[in-house]
Formats: C-alpha cells, structure tokens, sequence
C-alpha cells in the first residue's frame, strides 16, 4: 500500500473490514461521452470493486432536482459504504437480478456471482465482500454534477470525483446507435443535454473552488488523444499508482476497433470523431443549434459549412473553467 499516493501505510488502512477508508473513485458523466472506457481503466486496479451505473434502475432519465435527489444520493452512499440494506437498496437488487449486466462490470464479484449464483444478489453476501476491497470506483451517469457533489460533502466517504465530458456530437451519434434511447427526451434531445452540459460547467466551477484537490474535470477526446498521459494524471489525481494491469489494459483498448457498440477496444484517437463522419450535416447543425453555448463553454468548434468536415476538421478548441 506503500505504492499509493495517500498516505496509507498498510492494506488495513484501507479496507472496511478493518476499520480502514477505501480510495473512492467516482466518475461522473452521462451516456455514450467515454465513461466505460475510463471505467474499466478503474477496474483494471488490483483489488478495486466496481459500483457500474448504480443508478440503472432509475430508468432512462437524468436527475436534475427532487423528487429523485435525495433518494439517488443516499443509494451512492449506501453502496460507497458497502451497506446493500434499505428500501433503496433492494429496489437496485431486484433490477439487477433482472438486468445482470449491472454487476457484470464488477469482476471480481462477477466471478463470484458466477460459482455461487444463488448469493449473488444477497445483501448478507454483498456488504462483507464489499467491505474487503480496499479500491472502489463507481461510474454515474443518472445525475448532474451540482447534486453528485454533495458526496464530496461527506468527508468520511474520502471521495474523490471526475466529471467526464464529451462533444454533443460525438454523445448523440453514439445515443442513435442504442435502443433505449431514441423516444426519451432526457437522452435524445439535443438542447436538454446541452443544458445539463452548461449547468455541469458553473457547478464544477464551484466544485473546484470548493473541493480543488477532490474535483476535476477531463473531455473524453483529450483521455482519447493522449490515453496513456492522461490516464497517468488522472490516476496520480485519485491517489492510484499506474499499476502494470492498467498498462496492459491501455495497450490492448486503445489500437484497434473490435466488438460492437458498447465495447471498449478502440483505436483511440479516432473513435471521439466518428460523428464526423457518421452524421449528415442537417444532423450536425440541429445538435449545433441547440448547443451554442455549451461547446462555447467546453471548447468545441462548430463546423459551419459541410466543406468545412471533408477538410481534417478539428473540433477541439482549449477552454478553461476556472
């Protein structure tokens, strides 16, 4: 434990079991901007358990105010502090039992899940084991930032958090390709996501002023440009060692497309921009119209012609949030 940048002395340090406070890596996001990517980068940590989109069963919506609030802070709570008890919990359970590929990202609880099926969605089984792991992480995609940061309000959680962003274009040409999405104005309307992407940027802003060592934020395409950089600073930023499993993980996810939609081996520096050229430019400048002044904010050009994207168009543009 020596390895990590908090100043843990030993593994006792830092599983429950033993009285210790786990690294709690949270990332924040929404769907289709790069997050099982970074992810699975996470969980490529030795002895980290893996809390994967811990609000699934709240449907295809985003949680921007009550009534939802309350109920999907405490369920992050619940479930950074391993306790699977409660109303809430069980709901989250019993979708999972339905749903298996809510714990499936968690590997080393999936394997478990796998040998004793009959334990699998146990609260008596689910607490002790979480309670070993000395690294959490836990990707959210449900709920805006300026209510997700009230985990940073809990100094007990020891949490730090990442807001990951992604070009509206680049998250909606990825959403057309999902069932679930078409038909849900949370997920498929261009100016209410981008109203959830300006609102993201004045929250982080008081994030950062609040919380600067806890908070940071990371566009997918600058993770996807440089993965092996920014996979390092933002591990050095949760106070995780680049531990040779996340190396290889690297190496093998960022070179080559393979698998379908949802998998993630990609060649990197291409797979932020295939919008590009798998949208028509109508498409384009609706999701642009309805998104001026959130690619303002987090620095993507608009592409004002059709002309403009058959010539190595290059939407990135550098912004600053503080």
């Amino acid at each position: 434990a020596g390895r990590f940048r908090q100043p843990a002395m030993q593994l006792a340090d830092l599983t429950p079991e033993t009285g210790g406070t786990p690294i709690r890596s949270v990332v924040i996001t929404t769907w289709r901007s790069g997050s099982t990517f970074l992810g699975d980068i996470l969980n490529a940590m030795p002895g980290n358990y893996y809390h994967y989109e811990p609000l699934l069963n709240f449907d295809i919506i985003q949680v921007r105010s009550e009534p939802l609030a309350t109920q999907a802070v405490a369920n992050l709570k619940k479930l950074l502090r391993c306790d699977y008890t409660g109303a809430g919990m069980r709901d989250y359970l019993d979708y999972g039992q339905q749903h298996t590929y809510l714990f499936k990202h968690n590997t080393r609880l999936w394997r478990l899940c796998l040998l004793y099926p009959n334990f699998c969605w146990r609260s008596d089984f689910l607490t002790p084991l979480c309670r070993l792991f000395p690294l959490q992480s836990m990707k959210v995609v449900r709920l805006r930032l300026a209510i997700a940061g009230q985990l940073l309000e809990d100094s007990r959680l020891n949490v730090r958090i990442i807001l990951l962003i992604r070009d509206p274009r680049g998250t909606l040409q990825s959403r057309k390709h999902r069932e679930w999405c078409p038909g849900r104005p949370d997920c498929d309307h261009p100016p209410t996501m981008c109203r959830d992407m300006v609102a993201d940027f004045y929250a982080a802003q008081l994030l950062l002023q609040k919380h600067p060592d806890r908070f940071r934020v990371v566009r997918y395409e600058d993770l996807s440009l440089n993965p092996h950089e920014m996979t390092q600073e933002l591990l050095d930023f949760y106070g995780l060692p680049m531990d040779p499993e996340v190396e290889e993980f690297l190496e093998s996810h960022t070179k080559l497309d393979i698998g379908g939609v949802s998998s993630t081996y990609r060649d990197s520096k291409s797979a932020p921009f295939h919008w590009i050229k798998d949208l028509s430019y109508e498409e384009i400048d609706t999701i642009q119209n309805g998104c001026t002044k959130a690619m303002e904010l987090w620095g993507y050009a608009k592409a004002t012609n059709v002309t403009i994207l058959s010539n190595k168009f290059d939407p990135i543009l550098p912004y600053s949030i503080t």
